[in-house]
C-alpha cells in the first residue's frame, strides 16, 4: 500500500524531511508526547534494525516505531514502550526514517553514541518487558479472583 495522498509523504518528497511532534506514548521514554520533536527524512539507504520509521497502516493511522527485525522487503516493528511486535510491515507502508530528536533545545542525531546504546538496550530488553507484563496480568487475575 502506498497512499499518494499522504501529506507526510508529499512533504518529505518535496523538502527531503519534516519536523513533527509525536502524539502517543508508544515510544516512551525516548519520545515524550507533545514535548519532544523528531526530524523525519526521506529514506536514502537500506533500513536496518534499530531504525525508527514513520509508516502508515492500511487503516490510515500513522505510526512511529522501531524496527526490531529486518526480513526480505518486510520488517518487524515495535514501539519502545510496547510489548507486541507488529510483524511483516511491508516496505511500501514506510514513509520516512527518523534522523534525530529535538529534546528541549538540544538536537540528538541517531548517530550519537548515547542514542545508539539506548536503541540497542531497548530492543534487547523487550522480552523482559513482555515477561513483566505477563506476570503483572497473572497477579491481577489471581488477586481479582481472591476478592
Amino acid at each position: 500500500m502506498q497512499n499518494n495522498d499522504c501529506p507526510y509523504r508529499k512533504q518529505i518528497e518535496e523538502k527531503g524531511f519534516i519536523v513533527s511532534t509525536p502524539i502517543g506514548t508508544s515510544m516512551l521514554p525516548l519520545l515524550r508526547q507533545r514535548i519532544d520533536t523528531v526530524k523525519l527524512a526521506k529514506i536514502d539507504r537500506p533500513l536496518k534494525k534499530y531504525d525508527v520509521v514513520l509508516y502508515q497502516r492500511p487503516s490510515g493511522k500513522y505510526v512511529l516505531h522501531r524496527i526490531v527485525k529486518v526480513k526480505k522487503d518486510k520488517y518487524n516493528i515495535c514501539g519502545d514502550n510496547q510489548i507486541v511486535i507488529e510483524k511483516n510491515v511491508p516496505n511500501s507502508w514506510i514513509i520516512a526514517i527518523m534522523e534525530g530528536i529535538y529534546r528541549e533545545d538540544e538536537y540528538v542525531p541517531i548517530t550519537h553514541p548515547a542514542y545508539i546504546k539506548y536503541a540497542k538496550r531497548i530492543v534487547r530488553n523487550r522480552p523482559v518487558r513482555y515477561f513483566k507484563y505477563k506476570i503483572k496480568r497473572l497477579f491481577a487475575i489471581v488477586f481479582k479472583n481472591n476478592k
